[in-house]
């Protein structure tokens, strides 16, 4: 089991009657109530020290949904479980400008909401949601209520991302599951060209999930470890078939699609081996930054630079 703590930013807890979710009729997983017992049951020994709800696909519909009600079940949860730290809800961002009293109620009266997310993948027509005019205006909306925007897609929509990023230049964007990679339909290739063009975008970030193809032995021989503290992942645009790892125990760099990873042994130059975050300068890619710290909620750090790709 680790031996840090973690903060777990998927969290779902769900109340059927409460609220309904037609999505999840017949699936003997979720057609039961889901609350903050439940998972802390679930955890047993493992230490979570904070997490954050993401919505839970209620109903809803083009004219109205359960947008509030289920903030409002989310804080309840959050009452008897102080852990519970930050929700992300859905909200008709199809609306355009005409979601913007919604955004406001959520700040004022749900400071616990900081971002939105929608599944755009269970959409009849995730493209002509995604992309149409409404949709991102009511995304870049966003901005002035300093909310991020969290998108659901899988890897067959992936060239939707593409476009949909080149239209938000200011808000801070989030690709849930990694874009459900299609590793077992043999569409590796394609799913790494599309990472490799989204990784152009400032804004743009993936959350790392416990899929079976993120886990790794790193150091030990479990695969408990590994990306469960993952900072930040860098692509040398001179060698994109290799990516470089920031972790709580240093930097890693793998050639083979995450099959196998070295340490870098950044302890041989710093004395400083948490790594926070980790860089290609995109004008020299041999030069490489990374921030590295004593632990993840220290102020100590330090930024450390190297000309040959790591090497040194």
């Amino acid at each position: 089991m680790p031996n840090f703590p973690i903060i777990d930013t998927h969290l779902h807890v769900f109340e059927h009657g409460r609220l309904k979710y037609t999505g999840f009729e017949g699936n003997s997983l979720f057609a039961r109530n889901y609350h903050v017992e439940d998972y802390a049951r679930d955890l047993g020994s493992l230490d979570v020290e904070a997490m954050v709800f993401l919505e839970c696909y209620a109903d809803f519909t083009p004219e109205g949904g359960q947008y509030i009600e289920e903030i409002e079940f989310v804080e309840e949860e959050a009452a008897r479980d102080p852990r519970l730290k930050a929700i992300i809800p859905m909200a008709p961002l199809e609306w355009g400008a005409r979601v913007e009293p919604m955004l406001a109620e959520m700040v004022q009266n749900h400071p616990t909401v900081r971002g939105i997310r929608r599944i755009v993948e269970f959409d009849a027509n995730p493209r002509a949601l995604t992309l149409s005019p409404a949709f991102i205006e009511g995304v870049n909306l966003l901005e002035k209520f300093d909310y991020h925007f969290e998108i659901n897609v899988n890897f067959t929509q992936m060239d939707i991302v593409r476009e949909f990023v080149k239209h938000i230049p200011n808000v801070r964007l989030i690709l849930d599951h990694c874009g459900k990679p299609g590793i077992k339909s043999g569409a590796i290739a394609q799913y790494r060209d599309d990472i490799k063009e989204l990784a152009k975008h400032p804004s743009f970030w993936i959350k790392l999930s416990d899929l079976p193809h993120l886990k790794s032995r790193i150091v030990s021989d479990t695969t408990a470890e590994g990306m469960l503290d993952g900072h930040a992942v860098t692509i040398n645009p001179a060698d994109p078939d290799a990516a470089i790892v920031a972790l709580h125990m240093g930097l890693f760099r793998t050639a083979d699609q995450g099959k196998t990873w070295q340490d870098m042994e950044v302890g041989r130059f710093s004395p400083l081996t948490y790594g926070r975050d980790v860089k290609v300068s995109p004008q020299e890619p041999n030069t490489l930054y990374a921030a590295l710290s004593v632990a993840a909620s220290s102020k100590d750090g330090g930024l450390w630079r190297s000309q040959d790709g790591g090497g040194t």
